[in-house]
């Protein structure tokens, strides 16, 4: 086989059968180091063949640019058409199907103040409990996100927003303390089979440096659904009190349900994998499995499944970085647990009816799902997570700081409430990008389920102490669980600090490792080598 030195121009030649452009950029061969773009390769039984070209003009369309990965090619303008598809058909998808579980978990702040504590007759105490009976079981269950690796996530997904819907519902039939108890536990199993591992199924679509953003419109979808929350437990509470149904009853009835309906769409409508994903064209899901090769081991790039081995599992066990992210997702956890539950109450005690206090809970969090986006576009456009995590978790520490002083000196109301939108905005954002983070900085499936269920196991005893913050002594200031959390947050600024200067060393380190296997002819990792450091694949860095 002989190059050819004509450049393309309006044309090029190419098999018989390979008589359309999308075909030939399909069937284009691997292209080694010594075969120069912009030529054909002449086979020796005289059929051209494409090889790599970076560039190309077709007549009469303009020139456009091609994108080279692992030797397939495919236009930028197609993978932003498929990107575009994942981001309306699937991420905003899942959004919602979050945004709807967390309805469901949080609104017993707002039944509490619609009258659950009088109806049931709770106390302080039996409320906390109530709220920890989910976070016990959503902890205990939270290696769930592993089975995304492994089952088909589509009736996976399915199947676990149908249960919690079916449960949220049947809380409005709840007449004991016991009884609620059983079904919030019930409702924390359903919930930590989804939510925890949608981050690492997100992971399947889209590439390192397209993550967080994906990520934030994901995680925003919770303080969206809690200012979505207070508003519509403002219009259930009003028509309650001319109801027959307790507003309480209404209110996890109206909220829980739709999520059985929504799940027989979830069952349809969720692809398992970019190649399965039926909204795309047979050459966009072709154009979305060959872009993310580059972001696989080798061995899955073989054959094409996605890994699972427990050696990938024992390894991010090992790994002390895995707790240092955990650790702060902890810290963020012990806000981001208790102001959603708790901030009905808190600006109920500040003097305001029980209607303007679901009013007043909505624009905290609309501010907060503005930051989120605009906090993840930037951290993927400028390819880094620690300092916007520190910068965050400085903004709900100064948030909460906020609120304990005015409280210590019992200062006005509405310096207590502009308190809380630094506070929600810094720890919803510190939360986007740690789970970011984490699943960033593992190269294999295996490793990206482990990692973030060693987040969550940790993470979620978070929730433990911050539902624990606010009892009914402390109003109506709440100072004790208020400056805890500030510390928390500033826990979360020094952690990503440290954690930022452990992966640059260890980047640091791998450079010269690849720079000594360069110098004696072995830049892939094949002089004797496995290819792997730190636990990583072959030119595996981390994202600071």
């Amino acid at each position: 086989m002989q190059p050819c030195n004509t450049p393309f121009h309006n044309s090029f030649s190419v098999a018989p059968r390979a008589s359309n452009f999308a075909y030939a950029l399909e069937q284009a061969p691997e292209s080694p180091t010594h075969r120069s773009p912009h030529k054909l390769w002449h086979s020796d039984d005289g059929e051209d063949v494409p090889c790599h070209v970076e560039k190309l003009v077709l007549d009469p369309a303009p020139e456009q640019e091609l994108v080279h990965e692992t030797s397939a090619l495919y236009t930028s303008d197609e993978e932003q058409a498929v990107l575009k598809k994942f981001d309306r058909r699937l991420v905003l998808f899942i959004a919602l199907l979050y945004m709807l579980g967390f309805l469901d978990r949080s609104n017993i702040g707002n039944a509490k103040v619609a009258g659950l504590l009088d109806d049931l007759s709770l106390n302080s105490s039996q409320y906390e409990w109530i709220l920890r009976s989910f976070y016990i079981t959503y902890l205990l269950f939270e290696w769930m996100p592993v089975l995304y690796a492994v089952l088909s996530p589509s009736t996976y997904i399915a199947s676990c927003v149908a249960a919690w819907g079916l449960i949220a519902s049947l809380q409005a039939l709840a007449t004991s303390y016991a009884s609620l108890c059983v079904l919030r536990a019930l409702l924390g199993i359903s919930e930590a089979a989804f939510s925890p591992g949608v981050p690492v199924f997100l992971a399947f679509f889209y590439k390192r440096d397209e993550l967080a953003y994906r990520i934030g419109l994901f995680i925003s979808a919770a303080p969206l659904a809690t200012s979505f929350a207070s508003s519509l437990a403002w219009v259930i509470t009003k028509l309650g009190q001319r109801s027959p149904i307790a507003p309480w009853r209404m209110l996890f009835l109206v909220e829980g349900f739709p999520s059985v309906i929504i799940s027989v769409f979830a069952f349809y409508s969720i692809p398992n994998n970019p190649g399965t994903a039926r909204f795309l064209s047979k050459r966009e899901r072709r154009v979305a499995e060959i872009r993310l090769r580059r972001e696989k081991p080798k061995d899955q790039q073989e054959s094409g499944r996605r890994s699972f081995q427990w050696e990938e599992i024992w390894a991010t066990v090992k790994d002390p970085k895995c707790y240092l992210t955990a650790l702060m997702f902890c810290s963020c956890n012990v806000a981001f647990s208790s102001l959603p539950v708790f901030l009905p109450t808190i600006i109920n005690d500040m003097g305001y009816s029980t209607l303007r206090s679901q009013a007043l809970s909505a624009p905290p969090y609309l501010v907060a799902f503005i930051t989120v986006l605009m906090t993840a576009y930037y951290s993927d456009k400028y390819k880094d997570r620690s300092l916007f995590i520190c910068f965050h978790a400085l903004l709900a520490a100064g948030g909460y700081a906020m609120i304990t002083l005015a409280g210590v000196l019992k200062a006005n109301s509405l310096w207590r409430y502009m308190g809380v939108y630094p506070a929600a905005s810094g720890f919803f954002s510190a939360v986007t990008l740690l789970i970011t983070w984490t699943i960033n900085n593992q190269d294999s499936d295996a490793k990206r389920g482990t990692g973030v269920a060693i987040l969550n196991l940790i993470g979620q005893l978070g929730p433990f102490i911050g539902t624990a913050l606010y009892p009914e002594s402390d109003k109506p200031y709440y100072v004790p669980g208020m400056a805890v959390c500030t510390v928390f947050m500033l826990a979360v600024a020094v952690l990503s600090l440290w954690l930022r200067m452990i992966m640059h060393y260890q980047n640091r380190a791998i450079a010269r490792w690849y720079t000594v296997l360069k110098g004696t002819g072995g830049d892939d990792g094949s002089n004797g080598e496995d290819g792997k450091l730190f636990g990583q694949e072959r030119r595996f860095t981390y994202i600071l």
